[in-house]
C-alpha cells in the first residue's frame, strides 16, 4: 500500500530482504512471471472480498550480474570502475531480479486478481 499511495517513497531496495535471508543479495525483488509470486504467495493476504493485489513495475535493470547472498550494500564491479547494475537468478534466462537502486523500479500497474 505504501508504494502505491506514497510514490515519492517508492522502494526500499537496501531494507528489503534484512528480515529474511535473501538468495541473491539484498535489494528489491521482482520476477519474470507472475506465477511465481501467486505461488510463492507473495501477494500479502487476500482482501476481505477474496481478491489478491500484485504490482506490475518497469524496471531499469542495467547490466546485471548472477547474485549471491554475499552481496550486501553495493554490487562487485565489473570493469574498471563500473559496477553491476542488478543480480539475476541466472544470466542465460533469468527469472528474478534484484535491483538495489531506489530508482530502479516503477510501480506501473497495481493488478486486482481473484
Amino acid at each position: 500500500d505504501s508504494i502505491v499511495s506514497t510514490p515519492v517513497a517508492g522502494f526500499q531496495p537496501l531494507a528489503c530482504g534484512q528480515r529474511n535471508k535473501p538468495l541473491w543479495g539484498s535489494g528489491t525483488y521482482f520476477a519474470r512471471d507472475a506465477k511465481y509470486i501467486v505461488d510463492g504467495q507473495f501477494c500479502g493476504p487476500p482482501a476481505p472480498d477474496g481478491t489478491n493485489q500484485m504490482l506490475l513495475c518497469l524496471l531499469a535493470t542495467g547490466i546485471p550480474c548472477v547474485g549471491d547472498p554475499g552481496h550486501t550494500g553495493l554490487l562487485p564491479m565489473r570493469q574498471g570502475s563500473h559496477r553491476f547494475n542488478s543480480s539475476v537468478d541466472s544470466l542465460a534466462s533469468p527469472e528474478i531480479w534484484s535491483v538495489q537502486h531506489t530508482g530502479a523500479a516503477y510501480p506501473a500497474y497495481l493488478i486486482t486478481f481473484a
